[in-house]
């Protein structure tokens, strides 16, 4: 999976329209994701790619940007 089709997800999954982001977009200060968001998109990303939910908790530091949110995907993905 590439970066792109990962924030196309994201994006589907937020019910947003995308934006341009990078791996170091703040989730909560550059796309405004909330914290009820967050739990709701680290949800639906781990139903969505069969990636344990406790990778999303585990990782918890990784979850400020959209870049984190693609590192614990893929090692989701690569188990």
């Amino acid at each position: 999976m590439t970066f792109n089709k990962f924030c196309e997800t994201m994006f589907s999954l937020l019910e947003r329209e995308a934006v341009k982001v990078s791996e170091t977009t703040s989730l909560r200060d550059d796309l405004d994701v909330d914290s009820l968001q967050m739990v709701n998109l680290t949800s639906s990303l781990a139903d969505h790619y069969q990636t344990p939910f406790n990778l999303f908790i585990v990782n918890a530091g990784k979850l400020e940007t959209v870049g984190g949110l693609y590192e614990i995907v893929n090692e989701g993905a690569s188990r």
